[in-house]
């Protein structure tokens, strides 16, 4: 070989350098781009994993009375403190510098506390009774100088709403109603609804429904929508009632939220009301919420949080389903429910001030508001991902109001209060299942259709079928999804016992028709050498028409008519007009040009002299083609599938249009499902950058990196066994 390549002209080596150079660079290149993709997509996914982190960022001198309520505005920049005296003071966040103050009542503060659902509306108690106040942020830009400029507005009226009761009270609030319940120290509750309440307007013509409980409670809360109302006690004892019809509530559950003998030292709901977190005496915070199952309701403990010292406060975030632990140590530790995941253990410097008056978390979870004493201390939080573990994502998670844990991916909804499900297992299961049935459908075909081709068909037919075939690869996969959805999918559902007799009928015909063409006269036989495929397509044709003729007569004999309605009853499996064999068929026409051509090329490259050998040795041309031809081109063979298997674990289209893109796990074969490509497809245009949803579709996209760089690797190294083991034929 040197000596030939010696004989080559200088003109000749010099082409054959700069080719080895070019391939050399091209394969480079190549390697290059995928590990840029991959770091790229790990760049994106990292900070879903990183701690929280938190920092002092200020503190200044309280001036005025001691606050009963702190609060901050949406942008980080102001803060809000209620006074005991009734005057509202808003001051820049990090500076301390007063801007404005207003005073509401010219009676001491008793109470005050955030209307349900949250906002910037506030409603505050005094001896008169409940009045309410709106904290507005105008934005203006004066001489192109962005300015917030805060001020109190009144929603209702100024003047204090009378309360029959003087205990624990709580507000909901809908676009049209607000309805306060109260609790009064002789054993009753006391609900007040107010149907007409609009802006502007004072609080009248309001409904007060009193009812006498049978035990003494602390604490009223309102639940989830204004359905639920909690009614707690301080030594965990709760009932939970349904209010719908305030005049005549239903008792739903009554339980405990710690265990007898304990104490519980701190309560706060999350955002929505649908869940409650409980701080006992075993520095432990429990989230509760109510589940309906085919006993009623009933309250459980989805998780437990197990802190360093015993808590003093509790605070829920404003729109997401993490708080803040403030334990006795003003040690704070930042968690979230649905990942179950501690994020940040921050020591907090308060100069030595023992307790803490009033503190509050900013919407946005970035800021911590403390009053201690006569002094604001103010810490900046790092969290943007909270609610992202590893648990959460690969492992069952018990989401508020399910009756136990599920894997399930739901990334949105229009309420705020609404708990992100970011299970990437039913996207894994939904791409392999597609996958699964695709290969089903396109393996046989496709690898039967090379074998006769290379081995068995006429050369002149070869040479229209091959090129036929290979062109179907070029055919967009958006047109296979539109005629699998809009075309396959209603007609395999009008006639779906018919698909499936077809199934049986085909390989029946077939068998018959070979049985049958034994008795033809050799002439024919012989004339036909090589052009059976074309003999068989009437037969095929002509398989599928009477399958699908015959199935109505079938499904009236053997279904009652409902082939659907009886495999549910029967078998329990439900029926979805875009399903996985819609998919298999689709997604498998896709794939069998792919998997065709490469193997038909591995088959049709065996040495013919091996062919030749062996027939010279007795064995038949099936002999040959099992015991020599196919060990051959194996490696081929198995390349060709394993790049039709990367094929169908990446498509998009097809799996977008030709299923119902639900994120279930169920192999019924009538079931559809989600894939990894078209989730992304579908949400990432949707999602907003930098968020968790966005980095959550990267890591999907980084999983499905994943799988399909496995399957290439597997694929190569069972390749070369192959090629070492069966080269040497």
């Amino acid at each position: 070989m040197k000596h030939a390549i010696g004989r080559l002209s200088p003109r000749r080596r010099g082409v054959n350098v700069v080719t080895t150079q070019v391939v050399r660079f091209g394969g480079a290149a190549v390697i290059a781009a995928i590990a840029l993709i991959f770091f790229y997509l790990v760049w994106v996914v990292a900070p879903l994993f990183w701690p929280a982190d938190v920092e002092p960022l200020a503190h200044h001198d309280r001036s005025g009375a001691a606050p009963v309520l702190v609060d901050i505005d949406d942008n980080s920049e102001i803060g809000l403190a209620l006074s005991e005296t009734g005057v509202v003071r808003f001051f820049d966040l990090e500076t301390g510098a007063a801007i404005t103050s207003e005073a509401i009542s010219n009676t001491p503060i008793l109470d005050a506390q955030r209307v349900f659902p949250g906002g910037n509306r506030y409603v505050v108690r005094t001896a008169a009774g409940l009045f309410f106040f709106d904290a507005a942020y105008a934005v203006s830009f004066p001489a192109g100088q962005r300015t917030v400029t805060p001020r109190v507005d009144w929603p209702f009226e100024r003047e204090p709403l009378a309360l029959t009761g003087t205990g624990s009270f709580d507000v909901h609030r809908t676009d049209s109603t607000v309805t306060i319940a109260t609790l009064s120290a002789a054993e009753q509750l006391t609900l007040m609804s107010f149907t007409d309440a609009e802006p502007g307007y004072p609080l009248e013509f309001g409904r007060t429904y009193i009812h006498q409980l049978e035990t003494a409670f602390d604490r009223v809360l309102f639940g989830a929508r204004g359905q639920w109302l909690y009614l707690i006690a301080d030594d965990g004892v709760i009932e939970v009632w349904d209010i719908r019809v305030p005049s005549a509530p239903q008792t739903a559950f009554r339980g405990r939220l710690v265990p007898e003998g304990h104490a519980m030292l701190a309560l706060e709901p999350l955002v929505g009301r649908l869940s409650l977190l409980v701080a006992d005496d075993e520095q432990r915070v429990t989230q509760w919420f109510m589940v309906r199952d085919e006993f009623g309701y009933r309250m459980v403990a989805a998780r437990d949080f197990e802190l360093d010292a015993a808590p003093l406060m509790l605070l829920a975030e404003a729109r997401r389903k993490g708080f803040a632990v403030l334990d006795q140590d003003l040690t704070l530790e930042l968690a979230h429910t649905t990942a179950h995941r501690i994020t940040a253990r921050a020591q907090l410097d308060t100069d030595g001030t023992p307790s803490v008056d009033v503190a509050a978390l900013s919407p946005r979870a970035d800021r911590l508001l403390l009053a201690t004493g006569d002094t604001m201390w103010v810490y900046a939080i790092d969290n943007p991902h909270p609610d992202v573990s590893a648990a959460a994502l690969w492992t069952k998670v018990w989401y508020e109001g399910y009756t136990e844990p599920v894997l399930s991916w739901q990334s949105s909804a229009a309420d705020n209060a609404f708990e992100p499900k970011f299970s990437l297992t039913p996207l894994a299961f939904g791409t392999l299942k597609a996958a699964f049935y695709a290969m089903l459908f396109a393996m046989p075909v496709a690898i039967m259709g090379a074998i006769y081709t290379a081995y068995f068909m006429a050369p002149a037919m070869r040479r229209w079928v091959k090129p036929g075939i290979e062109v179907m690869a070029a055919l967009p996969t958006v047109i296979l999804g539109f005629l699998a959805g809009l075309w396959l999918a209603p007609l395999l559902e009008a006639n779906l016992v018919g698909a499936m007799f077809t199934l049986a009928t085909l390989p029946a015909a077939f068998m018959l028709f070979a049985w049958l063409w034994r008795f033809a006269p050799a002439t024919i036989r012989r004339a036909c050498d090589g052009w059976y495929g074309a003999i068989a397509v009437p037969v095929l044709a002509i398989s599928i028409w009477l399958g699908f003729a015959a199935g109505p007569v079938l499904e009236r004999l053997l279904f009652d008519g409902d082939a659907k309605a009886w495999m549910l009853a029967e078998l329990e499996l439900e029926f979805d007009q875009r399903n996985s064999l819609v998919v298999g068929i689709a997604m498998g026409l896709a794939v069998i040009p792919t998997i065709f051509s490469i193997a038909e090329e591995a088959i049709y490259g065996v040495p013919r002299h091996l062919i030749n050998g062996s027939l010279a040795l007795g064995a038949t041309w099936w002999q040959t083609l099992v015991r020599v031809v196919l060990l051959t081109a194996s490696p081929g063979i198995f390349s060709a599938v394993m790049i039709g298997m990367g094929r169908a674990v990446g498509e998009t289209m097809i799996v977008l249009m030709a299923t119902g893109n639900t994120a279930v796990m169920d192999l019924n074969i009538f079931q559809g499902m989600r894939t990894f490509s078209a989730n992304i497809a579908v949400e990432l245009p949707e999602s907003e950058v930098g968020s968790t949803h966005y980095r959550v579709l990267f890591l999907a996209a980084l999983v499905l990196f994943a799988i399909t760089f496995v399957f290439n690797t597997v694929a190569e190294l069972v390749r070369q066994r192959l090629r070492t083991r069966y080269g040497s034929l």
